[in-house]
């Protein structure tokens, strides 16, 4: 795998701290750096994550200890889950980060390691082995998590300019569980989409309407558990109908969608790793990136 190499900024987000801090560290030389010819800053993950190991990283609590020694699997998936029961944001990341250095690509690891760790943590709620509570507490550490992760997604060098069109992004209405539309969104926008994500319970009317006013490149509609097959199915195809006419592609996901008749315009795809294929060929073809000399 090529070595990752992390902007100020990114660093920053996947920290959780400021892009001031981040540039004291480095001239402080507590994290390793090296200079573009145009004198910024940027950061290879293997020398972020040694930061985090080295440092104990203190912003929210310390990096496990117990790290798990293959970057996928049940052992990466239970570290994974425990720390997000625990509601420790920074050490998800951080733990990630470590799992992304080891070779998997974030859409891997949400397909491998977080999804199995959401499944996990639902399926306990529902054997009342956890309360509603402590469900609610994970879940929102890892859409937290999510939020911060596009650093781990986002080619090496140049940041990411959103020049590919627009993609829409959501879960169908009457779906309240709109993690994997986070995911995407993730995913989307480190791959030069501008993301529109209205995600949870979007109404069907609404989200063809934004489709329309947008001129979306690329639609993705996920759904968990459909409520109303039917309307899931409805609203499926009045994006379809929307495609049609004005362009673009519609991409689904979800288990709920297994259950739903797909119009032909409409591809389902089965994993984070299928839509990001997807997504290759989907909008405008990505700007040729300009060399380190030509930035300001």
């Amino acid at each position: 795998m090529p070595t990752d190499v992390l902007s100020t900024r990114q660093v920053a987000q996947l920290l959780g701290v400021g892009e001031a801090t981040v540039k004291r560290w480095a001239d402080a030389g507590e994290i390793d750096c090296f200079r573009t010819p145009g004198g910024h800053r940027k950061f290879r993950l293997r020398d972020l994550t040694f930061f985090v190991h080295k440092r104990h990283y203190q912003v929210a609590g310390p990096l496990p200890a117990d790290l798990p020694e293959a970057a996928q699997g049940p052992a990466a998936v239970a570290q994974l889950e425990r720390i997000a029961m625990a509601g420790d944001i920074d050490s998800c990341v951080a733990l990630l980060a470590v799992m992304r250095l080891r070779g998997p690509t974030l859409d891997e690891l949400f397909d491998t390691v977080v999804s199995p760790a959401l499944f996990s943590i639902g399926s306990r709620w529902e054997k009342g082995e956890i309360s509603i509570a402590e469900e609610h507490v994970a879940s929102q550490t890892l859409i937290d998590v999510i939020a911060r992760a596009q650093p781990l997604a986002e080619p090496p060098g140049e940041p990411v300019r959103p020049d590919r069109g627009v993609a829409v992004v959501a879960a169908v209405a009457g779906d309240q569980h709109d993690i994997g539309a986070r995911m995407a969104g993730c995913l989307l926008r480190a791959r030069g989409f501008e993301v529109l994500a209205p995600l949870a319970q979007t109404p069907a009317r609404d989200l063809a309407d934004l489709m329309q006013r947008s001129r979306a490149a690329l639609t993705v509609i996920t759904c968990t558990v459909p409520v109303d097959v039917a309307a899931v199915a409805e609203q499926v195809e009045l994006c379809a109908s929307v495609v049609r006419h004005s362009g673009g592609r519609v991409v689904v996901g979800g288990a709920g969608m297994r259950m739903v008749k797909l119009p032909p315009e409409v591809k389902l795809v089965a994993n984070m790793r299928e839509l990001v294929a997807e997504s290759e060929t989907a909008g405008r073809k990505r700007s040729a990136p300009r060399s380190a000399t030509a930035r300001v």
